[in-house]
C-alpha cells in the first residue's frame, strides 16, 4: 500500500495517517463479475446443450477460460484471507487474572466511512495527565489484554481502546484494511477528548502485533489535538511489513503466482481507498511509518506468530537514540499471557517519563 511517506527525508502529505474517502459502491459490471458470468454461462451451455458440447469450438473456448477461472479462484481466496476477518470465538483467558473485570466507560463514535464503533475508556481520575491508547493485534480483542491494561492503569495512566472492526463485538468484517482501522483510532482519539475538561498533557501509544503496525503509522503521522502531546510508543512483538504478512498467509502452492496476488490486492485496495495510490513496496517500514518520538520495543524472542523477520526489519531502521529495545526470552507473542519481565521493563522505561503536575513520576 502506498501510504505517503514517513519520518526521515519525507514530508507528510495526507491529513492524518489513514485514507478517508468512502469506497466506490459495488458494481456488477466490473471485470471479475463479468468474467464470472461468462464462465457460468459457458458451463451451463456445455451441460444443457448436447450440440454445443459436441463442438470442438466449445472445448477450445473452455480450455482458454481455465486460466481466467484460476485467477478468479485465486482472487476469491485472497479476498477471504486478507480483506475478511474470520469469526473468532472470543473468550478472556489469562494466566494473570484480573481481580475483577475492568470497569470501562463505553462510548460510541463514528469511525471510517461513518461506521458506528464502540470505544472503551478506563479513567484513573478526572484530571488525567497521561492517556494511553491501547491497540490489540489481529485475531485478538481488547478484552484479551486486560492484564496489561490493568498494569498500565495502576501506574496512574488513563487508557482508551476499542475492539478493532471485525473483532470482538464489532461486526465490520468485510473489506477490512489497516487504513480503516487507523482512521477508526484517529476518530477514537477525537471522541475521547470530549470526555475531558482539560486535554491530557501526554499521550502514549501501545501496540501489540498488528496493533504495533497501526501504532507505527499513527505515531509517525500524528494529527488533531494529540499531535503535540504524543510522547512515546510501546511496541510489543510488532508487525512491520504487510508483504511479510501476505507471504505468511499464502499457501506454498500459491507462491509461484505471487505477481497475480499483488495485482489482485492492489486493485482491491484502490477500490476500497480511491483517495490513495497503492504500492506494495510502501507498505512496510520505514515508508509505512517510523516515529520520531521515544520508543520502547518488547519483542518475544520465540515469536510463534510472526517470527523475527518483522523485528529484524524494524531494527534496520530504528533510531537508537530514541529507542530502547528488549528481546525477551520469557515473553510469548500472545496477549493472553503476561510476565513480570515485560512489566518491569515497561515500568523502567515509562515511569520516569510520566508527568504529574509538571513533575516526573518516580
Amino acid at each position: 500500500m502506498r501510504l505517503t511517506q514517513t519520518s526521515k527525508g519525507f514530508k507528510k502529505k495526507t491529513k492524518g495517517a489513514a485514507a478517508y474517502k468512502k469506497s466506490e459502491p459495488p458494481s456488477w459490471l466490473t471485470f471479475p463479475c463479468i468474467a464470472t458470468y461468462v464462465l457460468i454461462a459457458e458451463v451451463l451451455f456445455i451441460i444443457i446443450s448436447p450440440t454445443w458440447r459436441a463442438s470442438v469450438l466449445a472445448w477450445v473456448i473452455f480450455g482458454i477460460s481455465i486460466p481466467l477461472a484460476a485467477w478468479l479462484s485465486l482472487r476469491f481466496i485472497m479476498l477471504q484471507k486478507v480483506l475478511t476477518v474470520p469469526r473468532y470465538h472470543w473468550a478472556y483467558n489469562s494466566e494473570f487474572q484480573v481481580e475483577e473485570k475492568l470497569t470501562w466507560d463505553l462510548f460510541q463514535f463514528k469511525g471510517w466511512g461513518g461506521d458506528t464503533v464502540t470505544g472503551k475508556h478506563l479513567r484513573v481520575d478526572n484530571e488525567a495527565n497521561n492517556l494511553l491508547v491501547y491497540l490489540h493485534g489481529y485475531g485478538s480483542d481488547i478484552s484479551y489484554c486486560e492484564s496489561r491494561i490493568e498494569h498500565i492503569s495502576k501506574m496512574g495512566i488513563d487508557v482508551v481502546g476499542m475492539s478493532m472492526r471485525g473483532h470482538g463485538n464489532c461486526e465490520l468484517r468485510y473489506d477490512w484494511t489497516l487504513l480503516k482501522v487507523i482512521a477508526d483510532i484517529e476518530a477514537l482519539l477525537g471522541a475521547v477528548i470530549k470526555r475531558y475538561e482539560n486535554p491530557p498533557k501526554q499521550v502514549w501509544i501501545y501496540g501489540h502485533s498488528a496493533g504495533g503496525f497501526v501504532g507505527l503509522r499513527l505515531a509517525s503521522h500524528p494529527s488533531g489535538w494529540w499531535a503535540e502531546s504524543l510522547k512515546g510508543i510501546i511496541l510489543e512483538s510488532p508487525a512491520t511489513s504487510f508483504p511479510f504478512i501476505i507471504e505468511s498467509i499464502t499457501p506454498p502452492f500459491l507462491r509461484p503466482v505471487r505477481g497475480w496476488i499483488r495485482q489482485i490486492l492492489r486493485r482491491e485496495f484502490e477500490r476500497i481507498h480511491p483517495d490513495l495510490g497503492i504500492r506494495d513496496a510502501y507498505s512496510a517500514v520505514p515508508y509505512f511509518g517510523m516515529p520520531e518520538v521515544s520508543m520502547l520495543v518488547l519483542q518475544a524472542n520465540t515469536d510463534s506468530r510472526l517470527g523475527l523477520k518483522h523485528y529484524e526489519l524494524l531494527m534496520k531502521h530504528i533510531d537508537p537514540e530514541l529507542s530502547t529495545v528488549h528481546l525477551l526470552e520469557e515473553l510469548e507473542h500472545t496477549s493472553t499471557k503476561d510476565n513480570v519481565t515485560r512489566q518491569k521493563n515497561l515500568e523502567k522505561w515509562l515511569k520516569p517519563q510520566l508527568q504529574n503536575n509538571g513533575e516526573a513520576l518516580t
